[in-house]
């Protein structure tokens, strides 16, 4: 359903996420977990296109990263 793959994330020139994978499958409930500063947030961030990011997200097997709402 959801597939996150070599997922990265930057706010200007920092380079906060490095290469996320993660798959939710129908029916399944994920929760993120970590520190402060982990990138709990961003890695959310990026899925919804809020921030500048590179790789892949599918949603339902349809590239959704860089598409307009």
């Amino acid at each position: 359903m959801l597939k996150i793959e070599n997922l990265h994330a930057y706010y200007g020139k920092s380079h906060v996420l490095h290469g996320v994978h993660f798959d939710v499958n129908a029916g399944e409930i994920v929760a993120l977990l970590g520190r402060n500063g982990s990138g709990r947030s961003t890695t959310a961030k990026a899925i919804m296109g809020m921030v500048d990011c590179q790789g892949s997200v599918l949603w339902k097997g349809q590239q959704t990263l860089g598409k307009k709402a």
